[in-house]
C-alpha cells in the first residue's frame, strides 16, 4: 500500500496524512509523486485544485493560474489527470483546456484546447 484515500484525506504508507478542504476526486502516481485532484462543490470557485506530494508527504506543488480557452466562465476546476502516450502529465479542466505540466515541479510545459 502506497497510500489510502478517505473522502478528503490521503494517508501515506508511512502514516503521514493530509486533509484537504474538499473530497479527493482522483489520485495518480507518477514515479514517486502523487498527483491529487480535489473535487470542489459546484457552487464554489476553486480552480487551483491539483496538488502534488511525494510519497513521504513533502508538498511539491499546487497548480497555478492558467489561461483558459473558455472566456464565458471563471469557474474552471480541473476534472481529470492522465499520463499520455508521451509519458507527460496532462490535466484537463472544466473549460476545455488541457495543461501539460512537469510532474515534479508543476511547471507548465504547454496548453491546448480540447474542444
Amino acid at each position: 500500500m502506497r497510500y489510502t484515500i478517505d473522502l478528503n484525506k490521503i494517508t501515506l504508507a508511512n502514516g503521514y496524512s493530509i486533509e484537504f478542504n474538499y473530497k479527493i476526486k482522483k489520485t495518480l502516481t507518477v514515479h514517486d509523486v502523487v498527483i491529487i485532484v480535489i473535487d470542489p462543490p459546484y457552487d464554489v470557485i476553486y480552480n487551483y485544485n491539483v496538488f502534488a506530494i511525494s510519497l513521504t508527504g513533502d508538498f511539491l506543488w499546487r497548480i497555478g493560474e492558467i489561461g483558459s480557452y473558455c472566456w464565458e466562465s471563471d469557474h474552471c476546476p480541473y476534472v481529470e489527470a492522465i499520463v499520455n502516450e508521451n509519458h507527460e502529465l496532462v490535466l484537463f479542466n472544466w473549460c476545455d483546456t488541457a495543461v501539460i505540466v512537469n510532474y515534479q515541479t508543476g511547471q507548465v510545459i504547454r496548453t491546448y484546447q480540447t474542444k
